[in-house]
């Protein structure tokens, strides 16, 4: 059974403490790796229990070998995909951005095996959707489940999935906008993340990312809209501001934050970060943030980002009171009240006179049923 000591053993070799001490039985190690494996840490604790000289039994050292080897085989197979679709983005004349995992191994950790991705996070812009969904169905890759209507993705949702087909399929989230609430998708500009590119090599191709400044950002917000409880994207937060902490304006990152309203975000993900693996950002940049008091829709969005796969109605609640515009809500609650037939046939099997009727009442007591039973992490509202 895996404690909160485990937990704390695992933050302390990953910070280097030098008071950190290792397991001193067999089984402690074993529940040590077990939480590195569910939190993608393996990678990491290997490299610092390494190359902090701690004496590591060989079968425990043995299976982080083996665990690290899987995760860079399994990455290069992903960065393969990201490869093709980058060299065929830029034929196409299409731009794309790498997010999270892809550009944090091409520009963060030099070894495949330290950092595990699931999928590839793409950004790209809105008016390229269309364009896109073309250029990756014509090479292979599946669409996810039928959003609400056609439209919905990119006028409201942020991200469309896609599956890649053989042996070993790679799922793609495709962004059109950095981040999930809708109310930033009305203030956040539609070039953000786009300004001073940098581009990195990968195979045959070149892949872009954003610059050490918007990365940062990203990241950051990223962790916070999903709770700031992933170890591994602490992780990444903290790896990224202490290794680039000379490349990021952070004058900059202030005043994006505050412009877009993302200082609330910010200053929550950067917290949860510190308090897991300690300090890692300039002290003036913490007091800034520290600073700064946020509207009421900003934290309503922040705790709402959460839970919105688990509550679908407050998810779509919390959307109209944050975000901007009476006209585009209206639509947005339109498109969540009357989804498609697309959508709708996903829902309801039966063809009768009637079904599309039955669809929608189906559908409304599933949705008002998973406000109390839907656990975290369940199928999106909008999916």
């Amino acid at each position: 059974m895996l404690t909160p000591n485990t937990e704390r053993s695992l933050l302390s070799i990953l910070r280097s403490d030098a008071n950190a001490p290792a397991p001193t039985d067999l089984r402690a190690w074993e529940h040590l790796l077990v939480r590195a494996r569910d939190a993608g840490l393996s990678g990491l604790l290997r490299e610092r229990l390494l190359g902090a000289g701690h004496v590591v039994p060989a079968e425990v050292l043995n299976k982080l070998d083996m665990e690290t080897a899987h995760t860079a085989a399994a990455n290069r197979c992903i960065l393969g995909n990201l490869e093709r679709i980058a060299t065929a983005a830029a034929d196409a004349g299409i731009d794309v951005l790498a997010l999270k995992g892809g550009a944090l191994l091409l520009s963060l950790y030099d070894d495949p095996g330290l950092r595990p991705m699931c999928d590839i996070d793409l950004l790209i812009r809105g008016e390229s959707a269309e364009a896109f969904d073309r250029l990756l169905v014509g090479m292979g890759y599946d669409r996810g489940v039928n959003l609400l209507r056609s439209d919905f993705y990119p006028r409201y949702h942020y991200e469309r999935e896609y599956l890649g087909g053989g042996p070993r399929p790679v799922r793609l989230d495709v962004h059109v906008r950095p981040w999930r609430p809708l109310r930033y998708g009305r203030i956040v500009p539609d070039d953000a993340l786009w300004d001073e590119c940098e581009t990195r090599p990968l195979g045959n191709a070149s892949v872009r990312m954003p610059s050490a400044t918007y990365m940062a950002m990203h990241l950051v917000c990223h962790a916070a809209f999903h709770g700031a409880e992933r170890l591994l994207w602490l992780a990444d937060v903290h790896r990224f501001v202490t290794s680039k902490r000379d490349a990021i304006d952070w004058v900059l990152l202030e005043e994006r934050l505050r412009a877009w309203n993302l200082t609330h975000a910010a200053w929550f993900g950067l917290a949860r970060t510190e308090e897991a693996f300690g300090p890692s950002i300039p002290d003036e940049f913490r007091d800034a943030l520290a600073s700064i008091r946020p509207a009421w829709r900003d934290r309503l969005a922040l705790w709402q980002a959460p839970r919105d796969a688990a509550s679908p109605v407050t998810h779509t609640i919390g959307d109209l009171l944050c975000t901007h515009g009476w006209r585009y809500r209206a639509g947005y609650l339109a498109a969540v009240l009357l989804p498609d037939s697309a959508h709708l046939a996903e829902v309801y099997a039966g063809r009768h006179a009637g079904w599309k009727v039955c669809a929608h009442i189906v559908r409304a007591c599933r949705k008002i049923g998973s406000v109390v039973t839907r656990e975290p992490g369940a199928q999106s509202a909008f999916e």
